[in-house]
């Protein structure tokens, strides 16, 4: 029984038949199945302690790879980087604790690939705010040199406000994201959106998306996300009518995938 701490990957149904080959995931560690009662977990040994387990861009992208190996072969539960349980005792206890809602979510998600529709939405031309500079304010806006801090501190949320209301979704981007789901009618079985903001981290607890959307509104860029739980044997035709919305839309758009279906997965499911 091991006892060290475990990255996990995600969780599965117990395999008909041994992973072909040895599978190798962050840091270089062998990739190994914790059964318990029919529910596997996809885990590797830390090298290092828990709280040391930087998520930079080589850990994240052998992380990806493994969820990724196992989800070609069936479905998956793909877990966050950076989930860690502490020995195979706790992994069994852990799968045995959400039996229920692991075969539930497994069979939800059961010969699914997640394909992701990026829009890129026409720019929003800043708008006159309508109430003036204001009594405290110079002619842009700003506030003046020699205000007090909770005077510059205002200008400063007003200004952030005024920007997110450049970003927020319109009448328009709403027409536009219904139009290009209306494209994938009966191709999918679930869908999500949204429209990326500027605060918060990323997936993985850093702030590479925070500063990838500061660059973005910097060149007046605006995108929406959406992802689609399609079954595997319709993802061609889910290609076929992405070209179609390609040849159509009058905005630039993009595909990725076919995924693990991560933004089908609650927190709950994967253990956080």
């Amino acid at each position: 029984m091991r006892e060290a701490s475990l990255l996990v990957y995600c969780v599965c149904e117990t395999p008909l038949e041994p992973q072909p080959g040895e599978i190798r995931g962050v840091d270089g560690q062998p990739v190994y199945l914790i059964d318990d009662e029919g529910l596997c977990a996809v885990v590797s040994d830390l090298r290092h302690p828990a709280g040391a387990l930087a998520a930079d861009v080589s850990r994240i992208l052998d992380f990806e790879r493994v969820v990724e190996e196992f989800h070609r072969a069936r479905s998956v539960l793909p877990f966050r980087f950076g989930c860690v349980l502490d020995g195979e005792i706790r992994a069994k206890e852990a799968l045995r604790a959400r039996r229920g809602e692991h075969q539930a979510s497994l069979r939800r998600l059961g010969g699914c690939v997640e394909m992701g529709v990026r829009l890129l939405l026409p720019r929003k031309e800043r708008a006159p705010s309508g109430d003036g500079a204001g009594p405290y304010s110079t002619a842009d806006g700003a506030a003046p040199a020699g205000t007090s801090p909770g005077v510059h501190y205002l200008h400063a949320r007003r200004a952030w406000y005024r920007e997110e209301e450049r970003f927020a979704l319109g009448e328009g981007d709403d027409q536009a994201v219904e139009r290009c789901r209306a494209v994938f009618a009966g191709l999918y079985a679930d869908f999500r959106s949204e429209l990326p903001r500027i605060q918060g981290t990323g997936a993985f607890g850093g702030d590479q998306t925070a500063s990838r959307w500061r660059d973005d509104r910097e060149r007046g860029v605006r995108m929406a996300s959406l992802v689609f739980l399609v079954k595997r044997d319709r993802e061609e035709a889910f290609r076929e009518a992405f070209r179609l919305l390609s040849r159509t839309e009058g905005m630039k758009v993009l595909l990725s995938g076919p995924w693990p279906p991560y933004n089908f997965v609650s927190g709950e499911e994967i253990g956080k």
